[in-house]
């Protein structure tokens, strides 16, 4: 058994924050339904690819069955009502007009089906002066200020490399889909879930807007390190690989410098108080460079994991998904794909009694039409309308 068994989710979402919130459903047990438009989501087109795969798609779209149908015919429109009697949750990112032209709005699924919960993500919300716009995740690191915090120090503003905007909102998404299923269970009726980009974005600006708000300052960019304490940096060692380290208290600092071998520099008058390491963090940064400088990069891991620093590899994907913890937490899963063996990620959230799993790769483009229609009780005819040649 797991924790959503038995709960019904329609993906009818595009991209990323959209179809991952249904992807983090499926992972705990969701019986998730991609409903996509003829072409597909937008993702299946682009990206570095394998055959007419999308390694885009498929990093985000495991735990799911896909249907293919045309929403703007009667038969999509019929198809859609069936999906929506049977769903318990819609996820849906379009804008608000072709939301509501193709009867996705949760006032009209909800005159259907009152249990229903929608799940719509945006760029930057339901209403307000700029509902409607057409955004993109670097667009919501912009506005949110999350830009203007990441980078070099003194260099321009640098958007984060994955899709964190995305990615924080169909954590969100997941999170409020699942409170609105306990508040159904007290009232029996569903809601409307909302969640923007940007809201995620401030939302995990917490350390910096609790620093703005309090005291008015604006977090300057600091690159791999931080202007609270030291030392705190990405450093080479000798074989050219990169560790993270840091120390924010004393205790770490002293265990950083029994490691290094030079115990004394912990009541040294430069470093003794952590204010003393941030006014020196030049001299300091430059010992420790040295000392990590002659070591190679497994070595000096060892040496430092041994005398509880903390720090870690800054590892490449290769080094990633052969990395022992990464491993055993399950973040690595092979699945058998329609295009061959294929590896995806895994499940992050651990329950201990019922846990959720990968069960299903990404989806071929209308992969499972036949096999979903069938199970909603249409007839042959309409199948064979719907789902033909090799949507079956």
């Amino acid at each position: 058994m797991t924790a959503l068994d038995g709960v019904k989710v329609l993906d009818v979402a595009s991209m990323m924050a959209g179809p991952y919130c249904a992807t983090l459903l499926g992972d705990l047990g969701a019986d998730v339904v991609k409903l996509e438009p003829p072409r597909g989501d937008e993702t299946r087109r682009f990206g570095p690819r394998r055959g007419s795969d999308s390694g885009v798609f498929v990093g985000v779209n495991r735990n799911k069955r896909s249907v293919r149908a045309d929403l703007r015919t009667p038969e999509g429109q019929e198809l859609l009502g069936r999906l929506v009697d049977w769903a318990d949750i819609v996820v849906d990112n379009l804008r608000p007009q072709a939301r509501t032209s193709l009867g996705l709005d949760h006032e009209t699924l909800a005159a259907r089906n009152p249990r229903i919960i929608s799940v719509s993500l945006s760029s930057f919300g339901p209403d307000g002066p700029y509902a409607g716009r057409a955004g993109i995740d670097p667009v919501a690191q912009a506005l949110s200020g999350f830009m203007n915090v990441t980078g070099p120090a003194g260099g321009e503003p640098t958007k984060a490399g994955p899709p964190v905007g995305d990615a924080t909102a169909s954590l969100l998404a997941t999170t409020g889909a699942l409170a609105a299923l306990v508040a159904r269970a007290r009232t029996g009726r569903g809601q409307q879930v909302d969640v923007s980009l940007i809201d995620g974005l401030v939302h995990i600006q917490a350390p910096y807007t609790g620093q703005y708000f309090l005291l008015g300052t604006q977090q300057p960019r600091t690159g791999n390190g931080i202007d609270w304490y030291a030392p705190y940096n990405a450093y080479e060692c000798a074989d050219g690989r990169h560790v993270h380290l840091a120390c924010y208290n004393d205790k770490f600092f002293r265990n950083l410098c029994v490691a290094m071998g030079r115990p004394e520099l912990a009541e040294d008058d430069r470093f003794a108080t952590n204010e003393l390491r941030l006014e020196h963090r030049a001299e300091l940064d430059g010992i420790v460079a040295e000392f990590l400088g002659s070591l190679p990069r497994d070595k000096a891991l060892d040496v430092l994991w041994d005398n509880d620093v903390i720090v870690g590899p800054v590892n490449d994907y290769a080094e990633v998904f052969a990395d022992p913890q990464v491993l055993h937490n399950r973040m690595v899963v092979d699945v058998d794909h329609h295009s061959g063996p294929l590896r995806v990620t895994g499940v992050p959230v651990r329950l201990s009694e019922t846990p959720g799993s990968v069960r299903r790769p990404p989806p071929g483009l209308g992969e499972h039409t036949a096999e979903v229609l069938e199970e909603l009780g249409f007839d042959r005819d309409f199948i064979d309308r719907l789902a033909p040649g090799g949507d079956r």
